[in-house]
């Protein structure tokens, strides 16, 4: 599971990275916005390539010629264009005999969900309780990415489906 302490420095590919508090956040090239590593590998690494697919079809490229793979600050300004406006849905993970079923736990609005974003296990144990959660991005309809948490010790589904 991945979490705030999870990406120390120089590891998650940041353009650049600062401690506060007692964790490192990503900061944009102007230094005024700012989210935990977690998030900037999740939207940007190649698991999720949604962003990168973005930037680089940005680019312009002539008849004939393949388009290049974006850089670091092309990624970056596309991950600062994309993650203000996603909304989060929740969702939590429930075994219905061998099939696992998801059902809706909550939406939020794009920027309507810092405290998942800066404390996911502490927020979702708040608000969801003890649970297997799924966290998906949107942005407009397109799926941008998706996190798991065990919530609060969770260990197993139970033989209910309760939700």
């Amino acid at each position: 599971m991945l979490t705030t302490s999870s990406c120390q420095p120089g590891a998650c590919d940041p353009v650049s990275q600062m401690h506060v508090g007692n964790k490192f956040v990503m900061v944009n090239q102007r230094g005024d916005r700012t989210v935990p590593p977690w998030l900037y590998k999740l939207f940007t690494g190649h698991q999720y390539p949604y962003v990168r697919r973005l930037a680089k079809f940005a680019q312009p490229v002539k008849q004939g010629e393949d388009r290049l793979e974006p850089t670091k600050e092309m990624i970056e300004a596309k991950f600062w264009e994309v993650y203000p406006r996603c909304r989060a849905k929740v969702l939590q993970e429930v075994k219905v005999g061998m099939i696992v079923v998801f059902h809706d736990l909550g939406e939020y609005p794009a920027g309507g969900y810092q405290e998942l974003v800066d404390n996911p296990e502490t927020f979702l144990a708040k608000t969801y309780g003890k649970k297997k959660i799924k966290v998906n991005f949107y942005d407009g309809d397109n799926f941008v990415c998706t996190i798991n948490f065990k919530v609060a010790g969770w260990t197993e589904h139970g033989h209910e489906a309760e939700v």
